[in-house]
């Protein structure tokens, strides 16, 4: 699974094959196919991890929060932590889901098997934030947009980073920047 996410990283979704995969680790195909059905069972699992991990476990970690402000704080400070530019995080040693990870899955969306699994990820991070907005006491409709616009603003700093790197601020200045997207976004 490491070495798919790292495939995924260096070169996009296609690049999860199996001949490549067994080289880089040193073992034979035979050896992959003892852990994987395929080279589709190995993608499935590596996408239900970051979805756990990245999305489930985050959120799991936010209800814990008795205060919906707490909890959309807590949210935007775990998805633009300092290593927002440079990677995200997973509670097993050795796999490290980072955004260049996360935007070569967007980028993949059109994939049979990557695009179902993005659009319920992309969907469950905007109802959570609309939840969050609505237990603030936003309207359906406000809440619903709110929540648009913060994960907009994710994926837009996100891809952008990437595409733009001399756009999006760095080091201490990204705190600020950051701060400046907190109380943007969050209302006091």
């Amino acid at each position: 699974m490491r070495a798919a996410v790292r495939a995924i990283e260096e070169g996009g979704v296609g690049a999860v094959a199996v001949e490549p995969l067994a080289r880089r680790l040193g073992v034979t195909k035979g050896s992959f196919y003892w852990h994987f059905k395929n080279r589709g069972a190995l993608l499935e699992m590596v996408l239900e991890r970051w979805e756990e991990e990245c999305t489930e476990a985050v959120i799991a970690a936010a209800e814990r929060l008795s205060d919906p402000r707490e909890r959309l704080v807590w949210v935007f400070d775990e998805a633009t932590a300092d290593e927002f530019l440079v990677g995200g995080h997973t509670s097993e040693p050795g796999i490290f889901f980072s955004r260049a990870f996360e935007q070569e899955l967007y980028d993949a969306a059109g994939d049979p098997v990557v695009g179902p699994v993005v659009r319920r990820v992309s969907e469950r991070r905007v109802d959570y934030l609309e939840e969050c907005y609505r237990a603030l006491g936003f309207s359906t409709e406000d809440a619903h947009h709110r929540g648009l616009l913060a994960y907009a603003a994710y994926v837009g700093t996100m891809r952008l980073a990437r595409e733009v790197p001399g756009r999006v601020p760095r080091a201490d200045d990204f705190g600020a920047y950051r701060r400046h997207l907190i109380s943007t976004l969050v209302p006091t």
